[in-house]
């Protein structure tokens, strides 16, 4: 039992201490030099791509949003498609003379809403947003300066909480920048595993078409680029601005469609788990899938610290039920989550749990490309 603990304790300690310290690390060996935009000699026509379902409430500060953008006007393009919308969404877009919108009456999912998009971008860069975030003016030159580099192929933005209103989105949001901190050093040693999915550019020859029912496009489209030999960088310039999820249960729904995904996506491509065809194997694996074997770990770390004979196991045996014993209360209380304490051991069980229901989905089949508000 001592063995077992170690060795799920060792697990854990890498995944979410060991492989982040050890990519910053390598990543600081490695010097990169920021693109200024300022410097760009002649821009590329862009095509901002969004996919909406049933958005009307938000069109009108995101056209806003779109139109304040800081990019030559001529060499902007704004494509929206209606992946069947049933409120006055398509009305609203087809007033606006300077959106191409595009629809079709069945939802179909994001997936499917991109591929018809792609049929119809004719510029050479594709920005990728979505309808909720708000865009900062300079985003797109950013994006647009870091694809000049020939070895990149794909590039993402970085989202940006807003302020937090509870404790419990407070520790999401360091959970976000937690995220983020690794995908800066993931960045600048090779390239990052995905992109953030509400804002990221890629040229458009190098779009590969989703297959039916895919929830990842913002980790299938880099991770096919980084198998050509492309860098995926994030651009912390780039920056989205987003309101952050004030209760558990609306970052437990958004979660567990994410990391089912995940498990669509190891599913559908299994080079990714091969070394000589995924050149970032190892980020993949400490990264992805590590991620998502932790909850099992821990499972292994509490038993088997129950089962061990000894004061030490039994003290970390205690902490540990008492760890959990606070997420339960958090849950059960919620005036209790104004504790820092509380309100973590929350978040930090509720994320390992999604992992949990997003195996379980995906294995009895429960995968549904059509994406919900939260």
């Amino acid at each position: 039992m001592e063995v077992l603990f170690w060795l799920a304790f060792a697990f854990v300690a890498y995944t979410y201490v060991g492989y982040p310290v050890g990519i910053w690390a390598l990543s600081r060996l490695r010097r990169e030099e920021p693109v200024d935009p300022d410097v760009v000699g002649e821009w590329p026509t862009v095509t901002v791509v969004i996919a909406v379902h049933d958005e009307a409430a938000r069109l009108e500060a995101k056209l806003a949003n779109l139109r304040a953008l800081d990019y030559p006007p001529d060499r902007l393009r704004f494509l929206f498609v209606s992946d069947g919308s049933t409120d006055a969404t398509e009305a609203i877009l087809s007033r606006e003379p300077d959106v191409t919108l595009l629809g079709y009456p069945e939802r179909r999912g994001k997936a499917h809403a991109l591929n018809v998009a792609m049929t119809h971008v004719q510029t050479p860069v594709v920005v990728f947003a979505d309808v909720r975030q708000q865009i900062a003016p300079r985003a797109v030159r950013h994006l647009v300066a870091r694809l000049q580099e020939p070895r990149v192929g794909a590039v993402s933005g970085e989202l940006v909480h807003v302020d937090p209103r509870t404790q419990a989105a407070a520790h999401i949001g360091l959970y976000w920048r937690y995220e983020k901190w690794i995908r800066k050093a993931e960045s600048r040693f090779a390239s990052t595993v995905g992109v953030t999915g509400a804002l990221y550019a890629i040229r458009r020859e190098d779009y590969e078409p989703l297959e039916p029912g895919t929830l990842l496009d913002d980790f299938e489209q880099p991770m096919h680029l980084a198998r050509r030999g492309r860098r995926v960088v994030f651009e912390p310039r780039a920056v989205i601005y987003d309101e952050l999820q004030e209760n558990v249960a609306g970052e437990r729904k958004r979660k567990i469609r994410t990391l089912t995904g995940n498990f669509q996506s190891f599913a559908r491509h299994s080079w990714l788990f091969v070394p000589w065809q995924n050149p970032l194997w190892i980020q993949f694996v400490s990264h992805k899938w590590f991620r998502l074997l932790v909850p099992y770990a821990l499972g292994v770390m509490y038993v088997s610290s129950m089962l061990a004979p000894g004061p030490f196991y039994r003290a970390a045996a205690t902490l540990q039920g008492a760890f959990y014993m606070l997420s339960f209360v958090g849950a059960a209380i919620p005036t209790l989550r104004r504790s820092r304490l509380v309100s973590f051991a929350e978040v930090f069980v509720e994320l390992n749990r999604a992992s949990v229901l997003a195996l379980r989905n995906y294995l009895e089949g429960r995968i549904d490309a059509r994406w919900e508000k939260t």
